[in-house]
């Protein structure tokens, strides 16, 4: 096709104001719900405890008229214990990179130091459900570490006078139950509905009411297909499925499915959410950095530890393929 002589097209021009979108795209995930659904508590010290208990077992009790009573033995409470993790982050932004305009974002600083805060979320998720991790004390120059969750199963259970009644491992190095322990080894096996409801009998016989399953991607697949799936139900309105997790019903209880990405591959865990929480030492917080230089520095940093308010009402299934 025929252009006109002297005619300016796109291709001979110089000073073209460049088509870039006002908007920064990030998919990255940020939910994070273990420690959303965890209550939220104090810690005053480095090494924080709390107690649990639980009444005696139910049995026979007809006494005789006129009877002497002796004393029962009481058994104590059970102490337990976890150490307070410092999770931070720092950035620095030069005087330059501050004072330039960016499309996206404002200041380049306030957009890194809001990222940040999404990445600490993460990293305490991640702690907490991810890695197998026993508690570490620190020492100079080592840093302080907070038990995750799997090393809180099978402790003692105040007033039934037995061990290891709230996990299924098959195989390997199981949990004491005190943060102590690192769960490892043992053979994988599949994920069913027969583990699950094992679980959830056990949850109910030492007095637990679990309320939320957490399990990876794959694990959700199975459980999906489970026979106690509460059917989901379609808005026609709207067209949406109504209910982001499935709904499982068992002779027991009814419980939330729920994806964390974070999940560790090998485990799925029956929680009852009232019995977990993140307790703060130190609380999101944002503190300047020495600037020394032609930079702005800031650090972000929060100090918790995992709190498990009776570790017994949950139950965790190890070793799944």
């Amino acid at each position: 096709m025929a252009i006109p002589t002297n005619v300016t097209e796109t291709f001979d021009r110089v000073g073209i104001k460049p088509s870039f979108a006002d908007v920064i795209y990030n998919i990255s995930p940020v939910e994070t719900p273990f420690i959303s659904n965890a209550g939220k508590s104090n810690a005053t010290q480095t090494l924080h405890e709390w107690q649990t208990d639980a009444l005696e077992p139910a049995g026979a009790n007809a006494q005789v008229e006129g009877h002497t009573y002796g004393l029962d033995t009481r058994a104590p409470t059970v102490k337990l214990q976890n150490y307070t993790q410092i999770t931070a982050k720092a950035v620095g932004v030069t005087g330059t990179d501050q004072a330039v305009s960016n499309y996206g974002r404002g200041q380049e600083l306030a957009y890194q130091m809001a990222k940040v805060g999404k990445e600490l979320k993460r990293d305490i998720e991640f702690a907490n459900i991810n890695t197998s991790n026993a508690k570490a004390s620190g020492s100079s120059g080592t840093a302080r570490e907070s038990g995750s969750i799997d090393t809180y199963y099978g402790g003692n259970i105040p007033g039934t006078g037995t061990t290891a009644l709230n996990y299924y491992k098959n195989g390997g190095t199981v949990p004491t139950g005190n943060g102590s322990t690192a769960e490892a080894g043992g053979t994988d096996v599949a994920f069913t509905e027969d583990l699950l409801k094992d679980a959830l009998k056990k949850c109910y016989e030492l007095g637990g009411e679990p309320s939320v399953v957490l399990m990876n991607s794959t694990h959700k697949q199975t459980a999906s297909s489970f026979n106690g799936i509460a059917t989901n139900t379609n808005n026609i309105s709207d067209k949406r499925v109504v209910g982001a997790v499935d709904i499982y019903v068992s002779d027991f209880s009814t419980v939330s499915f729920v994806p964390d990405r974070y999940q560790n591959a090998n485990r799925v865990d029956v929680l009852d959410m009232s019995k977990w929480a993140i307790a703060y030492l130190r609380p999101f917080q944002t503190k300047d950095l020495s600037d020394t230089s032609d930079a702005s520095q800031k650090l972000m940093l929060c100090e918790w530890t995992m709190e498990a308010r009776n570790p017994n009402a949950s139950y965790g299934i190890f070793n799944l393929a």
